[in-house]
């Protein structure tokens, strides 16, 4: 009876721990949870010191202030948002535009296919392919719902102050009105022998729900490739996990989960360096799980691409996940051309006005790391020559302007990263094959700026010099340390360090 009652709570833990994968849970709470599940069994003495040294800091560390209990228990009264946004999906707009077109079908004698997922984009375009030829529209492309011309914040005085916002763009949705051009729709002639009995009044209300769903199609695609950004730049292949390999292993369940919460803490406002997530209890961990005879190596290696974690997958697995992060490595190619702005000057990579800075900086860090995985696995699978041939360089993130000019007073300039990329072709054309990019450009270019291309990552994968010492995540702001989650709390509502009024 009590080894069922064990086992219970073993499994009840695990599967919390497996729950916070998509979530951005803090170390110290997964700490907490380890320490439940026994972890100090499978790491060492200087393993299990840093483990129970780590929870008893943080314990402390919240018994010093009265409201802190809640984030001992779960971080649900954080002042940031522990889960990822994700897009709802097209429920509405396809409910219309499948009721509209399955009617003119109806009329018409024409078969309705099955039901499409409103949320994924890709079984959206394969039901609007069938409801465009129904409709005599064209399948390419369709317009922007908004216009493309870039805009800039415009200042507004009042008697409070002045702020900025973005001007209206001409027309209700963009450059000719309404959601979509609905001027290549069928004639009345056509109309007549192609969809007889269907009324003109049908016919045209199925034209605009269905071109209104097309568009929403394309920003869905785009939100879903930010999304992935998202959540691979932070987690890596972290949200690709099965539950049931995750729950095989104990030792490889604690090291994903504590390493996850490591990736997704985050940046700090800072002019330094941002905290590594590989520290000394993580290093624990992984000996721990490397060593444990139920070790799943599939599941280390969709969040940590070492070599020594490579070795123990065979060819099938390697070439698995080699395809995985190119998906990711063109998810992400796909956002930097979408925010990308042709007249920046490469050189200058520091946030103005109107850059959609959350994005690009998102789909930088996504691209970068998946770059890093798939460098270690073609190096792995000894796959140099294709490296050889094709070797997209880094995308740097935008810095903040005030950060930038923290860098200024101090002395510093734009990292020598800067002007190597902006040297070579872009990135994300490379990846999607639009240019070509061999590594020994890379390297002439890297030398003409005075930059190792292997220690640098530039050619090779890079590689971590710094091991961190387990702490607690702080309560951030914006990047702002706040020692209070209460006052954290107060001041995100307040607008503080967000640029609201």
């Amino acid at each position: 009876m009590a080894l069922t009652a064990v086992r219970r709570s073993e499994d009840e833990i695990l599967r919390r721990l497996y729950r916070g994968l998509r979530e951005r849970r803090a170390p110290q709470h997964v700490a907490a949870d380890l320490l439940e599940l026994g972890a100090e069994q499978w790491i060492s003495a200087l393993g299990a010191r840093d483990l129970y040294g780590f929870v008893r800091r943080e314990r402390a560390r919240q018994e010093a202030y009265p409201d802190g209990r809640i984030l001992w228990t779960e971080p649900t009264g954080s002042s940031m948002p522990v889960v990822w946004l994700r897009h709802r999906g097209l429920a509405r707009a396809y409910e219309v535009a499948e009721a509209t077109a399955s009617a003119v079908a109806g009329l018409a004698g024409r078969p309705v296919p099955g039901a499409a997922d409103p949320t994924d984009p890709e079984s959206l375009r394969v039901w609007l392919g069938w409801a465009l030829e129904l409709l005599g529209l064209p399948g390419g492309h369709p317009l922007p719902a908004r216009p493309t011309m870039r805009r800039r914040p415009v200042p507004v005085s009042w008697g409070g102050g002045t702020y900025h916002r973005l001007p209206k763009p001409r027309g209700a949705r963009g450059d000719r009105g309404g959601h979509a051009d609905a001027r290549d729709r069928m004639d009345a002639a056509t109309r007549r022998e192609r969809l007889p009995g269907v009324s003109v009044r049908a016919y045209r209300r199925a034209v605009r729900s269905v071109l209104h769903l097309q568009q929403r199609v394309g920003i869905l695609a785009a939100e879903r490739d930010r999304e992935a950004a998202v959540a691979f730049g932070k987690a890596r292949l972290a949200h690709l996990v099965a539950e049931d390999d995750f729950l095989a292993c104990p030792a490889t369940a604690a090291f994903t989960a504590y390493y996850v919460a490591r990736l997704n803490m985050r940046t700090r406002f800072t002019a330094g360096s941002q905290i590594r997530p590989m520290d000394t209890l993580a290093e624990e961990l992984l000996a721990g799980a490397l060593a444990a005879p139920t070790c799943r190596p599939t599941v280390l290696a969709s969040v940590l691409t070492r070599w020594r974690v490579l070795d123990l997958l065979d060819d099938t697995q390697c070439g698995e996940l080699l395809g995985r992060y190119y998906e990711q490595l063109a998810a992400a190619a796909r956002a930097l051309r979408g925010c990308f702005d042709p007249n920046r000057d490469p050189t200058r990579m520091v946030m103005r006005a109107g850059d959609d800075s959350s994005t690009w900086n998102a789909a930088s860090r996504a691209f970068d790391q998946a770059r890093t995985g798939w460098l270690n696995l073609t190096r792995g699978l000894g796959y140099d020559d294709l490296v050889e041939g094709c070797c997209p360089g880094k995308v740097p993130a935008l810095v903040a302007a005030d950060v930038a000019a923290w860098h200024a007073l101090e002395g510093r300039d734009q990292h020598v990263d800067v002007r190597v990329w902006a040297d070579l072709p872009l990135p994300w054309d490379v990846v999607l094959g639009d240019e070509e990019c061999p590594a020994e450009l890379v390297r002439q270019v890297c030398r003409r700026h005075g930059v190792d291309p292997e220690a640098n990552g530039w050619t090779s994968p890079y590689r971590q010099d710094l091991t961190e010492l387990p702490e607690p995540a702080p309560d951030l702001v914006h990047g702002v340390t706040v020692t209070s989650p209460l006052l954290a709390r107060v001041m995100r509502e307040v607008g503080v360090f967000s640029g609201q009024a």
